[in-house]
């Protein structure tokens, strides 16, 4: 991995730049240095850009509502439409098994080469199947091939995140 003072710059300036903030734990990865992640069996995996359907986007959403919060409201077509605007320089990733859409996550724009994932939720039914190490690794790929050298994310669940390669700063 490169130089560790070089990659906490990077990602504060882009914390900074597009957060508001420059401090927190993050776990960061060099696309170069991504682990691959196979599909689990049955699984296809879905990009999900501003110019998606509104029953692709609204899907995406779908799943990572109800993977934060099995209780939440179906999410509408309004809401999906609503969301397409946070999509522009963006992308996220569906992960369907067998035709059921089961995990989700979203990369925010690339800049100076560096990104950010968010959102990466599992339904319940799904956890401990490796579905967000997928959807992980995805959009990892995804990132690299938008220009981004560095992804990382602020998250508490280091186990899932190393697993495709990221280290804490």
């Amino acid at each position: 991995m490169g130089d560790v003072e070089d990659l906490r710059r990077r990602v504060q300036g882009y914390l900074l730049q597009h957060a508001g903030v420059a401090e927190g734990e993050v776990r960061v990865l060099e696309v170069a240095a991504a682990r691959p992640v196979g599909l689990p069996p049955g699984g296809e995996l879905i990009l999900v850009g501003e110019t998606s359907g509104v029953a692709v986007i609204r899907e995406n959403l779908d799943v990572n509502e109800r993977g934060f919060d099995p209780a939440a409201p179906a999410v509408t077509e309004g809401q999906a439409e609503g969301f397409r605007a946070q999509l522009r320089g963006a992308a996220a990733v569906t992960l369907r098994v067998e035709g059921r859409a089961v995990s989700a996550g979203m990369m925010l724009p690339v800049h100076d080469g560096v990104t950010e994932l968010t959102g990466i939720a599992t339904l319940a039914a799904y956890r401990g199947r490796g579905c967000a190490q997928v959807v992980t690794a995805a959009l990892v790929e995804v990132a690299g091939a938008r220009g981004a050298e560095v992804v990382f994310v602020r998250s508490v669940r280091a186990g899932l995140y190393a697993r495709v390669g990221f280290r804490s700063l």
